[in-house]
């Protein structure tokens, strides 16, 4: 998955962290991509106030037909 950093994307999944839960489908903006032992990271800020670290498979872009 090749992202820039912006864009806007949703939680594929429900995902369980030390500071609480972000829900499936929840919104969020990308803030950075990198890459670590083989594995592809991004830091995502969502709407709801978390700021996580998550693999390719934990999220989903949203196109701008469905944001709108």
């Amino acid at each position: 998955m090749s992202l820039v950093p912006g864009t806007r994307c949703r939680s594929a999944r429900t995902i369980t962290f030390s500071g609480g839960i972000v829900r499936r489908a929840t919104a969020g903006t990308l803030i950075s991509q990198r890459e670590n032992l083989g594995r592809e990271l991004f830091t995502v800020t969502f709407d709801s106030g978390q700021k996580l670290i998550l693999f390719a498979h934990e999220i989903e872009p949203v196109s701008d037909e469905l944001a709108a």
